[in-house]
């Protein structure tokens, strides 16, 4: 496990967690908790993540306006 680049990886993955992708919040927080100490398992949970990313490329997050809710961005 020392020539696999780990710490890179889960750090890449963090960063997409925590400014595009709240999907994957929950799975890279658990995977950083291997940081210091990461196994083979860890390391194909990370391939597995990747391999998620890359078939929900596509997605994204639409926010729209509650037309219920109109009365709270009036003008007047």
């Amino acid at each position: 496990m020392k020539s696999v680049p780990y710490l890179a990886a889960v750090g890449a993955l963090m960063y997409l967690a925590t400014s595009t992708r709240p999907d994957i919040v929950y799975t890279v927080g658990y995977l950083a908790r291997f940081n210091s100490n990461p196994g083979v398992a860890h390391w194909h949970a990370v391939k597995h993540l990747l391999c998620y990313l890359k078939g929900t490329a596509d997605y994204s997050i639409t926010y729209a306006r509650d037309p219920s809710r109109s009365e709270l961005f009036s003008d007047g």
